[in-house]
């Protein structure tokens, strides 16, 4: 699925960009300059795979692609991930120590096999708890080195944007015994300036933003999903489950084993 927030972001940013273009002359063209592009992105791509490995900086471009694609994580899916761990618990309730190994062969979510796994093997809540958040914390701040690197990239725009403006006016210093020729240099000083501020808040410094807040949000699910695993071991009873769960949702939206709004579930 597309996001649909970050496709018409993108869009609404280019058709404010064009209409301003267009609303002062007809001659867009004067705004595209191949020199200018490879001089902004060409240097700033370069000197990030100098500065981080490889993989770390492919990572990043693979993020940026990743914050088009809707986020699967919602209010309303934090609900059903609280109605899910209470047919966890009565699952496990009956099925005992097996259940653990079954529910990890039949998840699909990646963090949510590897808890079920490590419950299947007898260690203790303490233990899943210890191993968890390692194992999140671990995961997010790995991870947080793709938002880093873009963010980096966003810093390094307006350097090189200086740096055509440079070589532009390099050019037009070395024509001034004919102004005829004055205007490929003074072009490219002034399209680098451009394409420089362009990339970096336009591309690179939201993008930096939407892959934090992406993580962000994955955290806190997983979060929610271990201390739901710990509390099943704990052999905790499901209104006490639904209602610790719940604490970590906004209270417009929780889950009632009983339908309606979770914070009447007590009452009825």
């Amino acid at each position: 699925m597309i996001s649909l927030s970050t496709v018409c972001g993108v869009i609404f940013g280019f058709l404010v960009i064009a209409a301003g273009i267009l609303h002062e002359t007809k001659d867009w063209k004067v705004f595209i300059s191949l020199a200018s592009f490879l001089i902004v992105f060409g240097g700033t791509v370069t000197v990030t795979f100098i500065g981080f490995r490889f993989q770390y900086v492919w990572n990043a471009f693979t993020a940026t692609l990743r914050i088009f694609l809707k986020q699967t994580i919602s209010a309303k899916s934090l609900v059903n991930d609280v109605k899910t761990a209470i047919e966890w618990q009565k699952k496990v309730q009956a099925e005992g120590q097996t259940a653990y190994d079954s529910i990890s062969k039949n998840s699909k979510d990646e963090f949510t096999r590897y808890i079920f796994n490590l419950a299947s093997t007898g260690y203790k809540p303490d233990d899943i708890r210890e191993f968890g958040t390692t194992n999140l914390e671990e995961h997010y701040f790995r991870h947080l080195q793709e938002s880093s690197i873009l963010n980096t990239m966003a810093s390094m725009t307006p350097a090189f944007g200086l740096v055509g403006t440079l070589l532009g006016l390099i050019v037009m210093l070395g024509k001034l015994e004919d102004p005829s020729k004055l205007g490929p240099g003074l072009s490219l000083a002034l399209t680098a300036t451009l394409y420089g501020l362009l990339f970096a808040r336009f591309v690179f410094m939201p993008a930096s933003t939407k892959v934090k807040q992406t993580l962000s949000i994955e955290r806190f699910r997983n979060f929610l999903i271990l201390e739901a695993v710990v509390l099943i071991m704990e052999k905790k009873p499901a209104m006490y489950i639904q209602d610790k769960l719940n604490s970590y949702l906004d209270r417009k939206e929780q889950y009632s084993m009983f339908g309606g709004n979770a914070g009447s579930a007590k009452g009825k």
